[in-house]
């Protein structure tokens, strides 16, 4: 099986191709910036593409991939300006319904759980959206766009909506990785907001392995969460890690303000997921 995978260059892309390194499928890793892709797998071939710029034949750019894992998206980790709306929104659903146009017969998109808003409890994919950030917004319009798209089309589309992954490569501004810099530059204390917040973190490396099956073995699917469906405090998570790290380091709660856009407890209902 031929599997492109956009965004290969990203946190979640790099796990992925590890995880189909060890395969016999094909990958073909689409970035604008191939150079970060090495060292490269010998089951892998690297496209450079920004699908931003006009192209006739995506598809055929990628080899004719039997399925493609999409999960490249510009402007993150600001989740809050109006890129993802004005600029990314419009450019993601003009390459999608051109791959799907020209012969792609199974798709497979990361969504976010930010499309559900501020909402509490666990989630289940049939609940209502209702996000209320422009990262969100642009999430939940793509996936809408691409379910119209089937009306006239005929494609398998998965829609796995990813909840906290955390892990090696993460963006600098993420919680993981901002306690670990800090851990490892040898910091006493850990400034964090107030640790109450209660949120569902998945470790990369899992939610890597979920993508990978999505696209070889399900089919079908639909919209997917893809969370532990274990709540857990913030500060429970950041003492989780100082003690499975042995990082000599403290949290200093409340030292920063909680992030007003997110909800205060909320974790993905994994019914389906475990099922599948």
């Amino acid at each position: 099986m031929r599997i492109a995978i956009t965004g290969a260059s990203g946190f979640i892309g790099g796990h992925v191709r590890k995880a189909l390194s060890k395969s016999d499928h094909e990958i073909v890793s689409v970035s604008r910036k191939p150079e970060s892709l090495k060292p490269m797998a010998a089951n892998e071939t690297v496209v450079e593409i920004d699908f931003h710029r006009s192209n006739n034949d995506w598809f055929n750019s990628l080899g004719q991939p039997d399925v493609v894992l999409h999960l490249a998206w510009s402007g993150l980790p600001n989740y809050l300006d109006s890129h993802h709306l004005e600029v990314e929104y419009p450019a993601q659903i003009k390459f999608l319904t051109q791959l799907i146009q020209n012969g792609l017969k199974k798709l497979v998109v990361t969504g976010t759980c930010y499309e559900y808003g501020l909402c509490s409890g666990a989630i289940l994919e049939s609940q209502m959206t209702m996000p209320t950030t422009p990262y969100g917004v642009a999430k939940d319009l793509l996936r809408k766009s691409l379910e119209e798209l089937k009306k006239s089309h005929e494609f398998e589309l998965t829609w796995a909506r990813v909840f906290y992954p955390y892990g090696d490569g993460q963006a600098e501004t993420s919680l993981y990785t901002q306690l670990k810099t800090a851990a490892v530059n040898g910091e006493t204390k850990f400034d964090m907001g107030g640790g109450k917040q209660v949120l569902d973190f998945i470790a990369v490396d899992e939610v890597s392995k979920i993508l990978v099956n999505l696209s070889i073995e399900n089919s079908k699917v639909g919209v997917l969460n893809i969370g532990s469906g274990k709540p857990k405090s913030v500060i429970e998570f950041v003492n989780e890690q100082i003690q499975k790290n042995k990082w000599l380091i403290r949290p200093k709660i409340g030292a920063i303000p909680d992030r007003e856009y997110e909800p205060h407890s909320f974790w993905a209902d994994t019914s389906k997921l475990d099922h599948l």
